[in-house]
């Protein structure tokens, strides 16, 4: 499987930028973010009326004053601030546009109502959504590939790979929303005091995880997504995850990546986050030396007597860092409504309403044009985060959405959990996982 890389003129402009010394805002943790918002084994998609590419993009706009229904799973300050740019454009359209903002609560509450309401013929206008959970009704997502074509604001200023996730079906079936990857969250105060370089290899993950357990007895290391981490650190290993035949790493690559893992479980130079649910909360409390989540996560770090580090994830034979978060999509209606549901997700993913997102939640833009305006940059000479997603923009992945994909993302925290539990070898690990995960198929 190919790795989907983010644009290099990104990370030019980023490493251009001093180095950042702060934290975002996101209200939302990690793992709600983890679900696979993969590339692809493209399902065929059954076309119907409801999902034709809209033809009326190309006409004079006609829309009729109406009411749109956005699904989400924004809570805290992130629905904060989706109100406010939602409100702007309910206050400013010419139209009578009226957007609904409807929240169904977390990640898992979403998906499990879309796949209800798509079985009733009862979905909303449009919502956020992981590619992983279209498969299932594909058929009702609406084609974009004319709106995007004859009415948007240069789709080539969003991030290659962002589009790229964004029609991995073969046809444009969303635009990328709140957007994150994975970096490596760490206590710098520490790190100073025992004479740690912050860790670019698994050989330097392993060197400073010693010296960690050896003078505080901690863990050095934790991971906020178990499927993301046996995803990620196969691609750092060179070697590929799953497609729609099955599982890849059974091989040498796939040993050797797991041997690095289970040594740094089986000598507690990591550890499961348990009972305390994030890491976040471990970090703060200075119970582990560092962690892997989600950039949108930062918020929820409390760095009080200590000082955060943030930084891109160490790598082996290659660089590979995990991007999350959700893009939105539109679900069928009539042609009024997806013209009307259209300029909405036009202000939304504009340069200054996307500008907007990003300072206010601690999401990253999805615009280039985002990231060269005033204000963002800013934001960024105050935040860590973005120095380290900057720095690794170039190494972003996403992995194929087929029929077992949402499967094997929800099997293989728990089979990770039992090998952690058992102190697994690493071929343990190799064939539990290789079978575990052909299973769902």
């Amino acid at each position: 499987m190919k790795l989907k890389k983010i644009g290099a003129s990104i990370l030019a402009m980023a490493m251009a930028t001093s180095m950042l010394a702060g934290c975002g805002e996101a209200q939302t943790e990690a793992p709600a973010e983890a679900q696979s918002t993969e590339a692809t084994e493209t399902p065929a998609a059954e076309t119907s009326a409801a999902t034709e590419e809209a033809s009326a993009t190309t006409e004079a706009k006609n829309i009729e004053a109406t009411e749109i229904t956005f699904w989400h799973a924004m809570n805290g300050n992130l629905e904060t601030v989706l109100t406010e740019i939602t409100d702007e454009f309910n206050n400013s359209n010419e139209y009578g546009i009226k957007v609904t903002l409807v929240n169904q609560g977390g990640y898992s509450d979403l998906q499990t109502k879309l796949q209800a309401s798509a079985a009733a013929d009862a979905l909303p206008d449009v919502a956020q959504a992981y590619n992983n959970w279209l498969t299932p009704y594909l058929d009702k997502v609406v084609h974009l590939d004319d709106f995007v074509a004859n009415d948007f604001d240069n789709w080539d200023d969003v991030v290659e790979a962002y589009r790229d996730e964004c029609s991995e079906f073969g046809f444009v079936h969303a635009v990328p929303y709140n957007k994150s990857t994975y970096v490596l969250f760490y206590n710098k105060t520490m790190f100073d005091e025992l004479g740690i370089e912050v860790p670019k290899t698994w050989a330097d993950v392993e060197t400073a995880a010693k010296t960690v357990y050896d003078a505080k007895g901690i863990s050095f290391i934790g991971f906020d997504d178990l499927a993301g981490v046996v995803e990620a650190s196969l691609h750092q290993n060179g070697v590929d995850y799953v497609d729609a035949t099955g599982a890849l790493f059974n091989n040498d690559k796939g040993l050797e990546t797991f041997t690095y893992l289970s040594n740094l479980y089986n000598n507690e130079y990591a550890r499961l986050v348990g009972e305390d649910g994030y890491f976040s909360n471990v970090l703060s409390n200075q119970q582990i030396a560092s962690y892997v989540g989600s950039s949108a996560g930062v918020s929820y770090i409390k760095a009080e007597g200590w000082e955060l580090g943030v930084a891109p994830l160490p790598g082996n034979v290659n660089k590979a860092a995990n991007m999350a978060g959700t893009n939105i999509v539109m679900f069928a209606q009539d042609s009024n409504k997806q013209l009307a549901a259209w300029e909405y997700l036009k202000y939304i993913t504009s340069t200054e309403a996307m500008t907007k997102w990003a300072v206010g939640t601690g999401y990253l833009p999805i615009r280039q044009s985002s990231y060269e305006t005033d204000e963002y940059k800013a934001y960024m000479a105050e935040n860590v985060c973005a120095a380290a997603c900057y720095e690794q923009a170039k190494d972003f992945f996403f992995s194929p959405t087929f029929d077992a994909s949402n499967d094997i993302r929800n099997t293989v925290p728990g089979v990770v959990e039992q090998l952690v539990f058992d102190k697994a070898d690493a071929q343990t690990w190799l064939d539990t996982l290789t079978e575990q995960i052909n299973a769902q198929y």
